[in-house]
């Protein structure tokens, strides 16, 4: 992979961290110090940055936009899913938020909208540094909230009742890296929707645009020349647009040029003015600029997107409140 090193010897992203010097666990240092974790703490500069620039509380997927422009990421670094087609980059970016969050520099006043706190906004890039104004803060808080958990967990054993163990991912290295309750039900929602059956996933996205507000009708399972839905959009302004649909629910890859070229072809050959593109995973750069060629522009929606918009509606998705005991409070010694 080609490393692009336009921050290489900036805000400490070279320096290596003594354990000797530092009295933290070992496994935490030697992720910091490991060439694996570049990406995610070059993130958490871009994630400032990008925060500084929007000058307010941001939602979550225009501050990971913005970030993922800046000439930091190589292309490849852009483009680069896992097995399940999920943007590593997106997820390098969502453990570097939490990063930020835990070292005081991130706060998000509403679920999926991030800012800068004060001591953020106070960032000076002339002494800024990694380790220091980051993971030096972040790490401690992490063991803390890992240690609450261990002891929930062994209470809840106590009681004999069962609780939700310590959510977890996997890092590079394997080692088992906490991330935030936001990102493990995305990551649940993203499997669910790659391991539906395909006609539901159909009727799903049509459902979805019918409550944004397209009148959307599915197409009949064969002859559908690879359109899924098609539908009605009603401006305020009182102009009405012909939109055709097609979904791709992929568990690997991305969609490509070619695909959408194909698309661009079938909306044509139906009269229609718009399309529009779901899938569950990513576009290639080649997509994404296929998309905005011709009179025939076409909206793509990738998975993160369609999570979004499935959350936003209500869609077999809402929040429910939780409520913590705070154990100090009622304790028994």
């Amino acid at each position: 992979m080609v490393v692009n090193n336009v921050w290489a010897d900036k805000f400490g992203l070279n320096r290596k961290v003594d354990s000797r010097q530092v009295k933290m666990p070992k496994s935490w240092l030697s992720n910091f110090n490991a060439e694996s974790s570049r990406i995610e703490k070059i993130s958490a500069i871009a994630i400032i940055k990008a925060l500084k620039e929007f000058g307010g509380p941001t939602k979550a997927k225009l501050v990971k936009e913005k970030a993922s422009e800046y000439d930091c990421y190589t292309q490849e670094e852009r483009e680069a899913t896992g097995d399940s087609g999920y943007s590593v980059l997106n997820l390098h970016q969502q453990f570097a938020m939490s990063n930020l969050k835990r070292a005081g520099l991130l706060t998000s006043p509403a679920r999926g909208v991030w800012e800068l706190t004060d001591e953020g906004r106070r960032i000076n890039w002339e002494t800024f540094d990694i380790w220091e104004d980051v993971y030096s803060k972040s790490i401690p808080v992490w063991e803390e909230t890992k240690a609450k958990k261990r002891k929930q967990k062994k209470a809840a054993k106590q009681a004999a009742q069962e609780e939700t163990s310590v959510n977890a991912d996997v890092t590079s290295d394997g080692e088992m890296t906490e991330i935030d309750e936001d990102e493990v039900w995305r990551k649940e929602l993203l499997r669910k929707l790659q391991n539906m059956n395909p006609y539901k996933f159909e009727e799903l996205v049509v459902n979805l645009l019918r409550k944004i507000g397209i009148e959307m009708a599915l197409t009949p399972k064969s002859g559908d020349s690879g359109i899924d839905g098609i539908g009605y959009l009603r401006t305020p302004e009182l102009l009405t647009y012909k939109v055709v649909l097609q979904t791709k629910r992929f568990a690997k890859g991305q969609v490509t040029g070619p695909d959408i070229s194909n698309f661009a072809g079938t909306i044509s050959g139906n009269n229609a003015d718009r399309g529009i593109f779901v899938t569950t995973s990513t576009y290639t750069k080649d997509a994404v600029n296929r998309s905005r060629q011709g009179a025939n522009l076409i909206t793509l929606i990738n998975g993160e997107e369609l999570i979004d918009l499935l959350f936003e509606q209500q869609m077999g998705v809402r929040e429910k409140t939780i409520v913590v005991i705070d154990d100090q409070l009622f304790s028994e010694n």
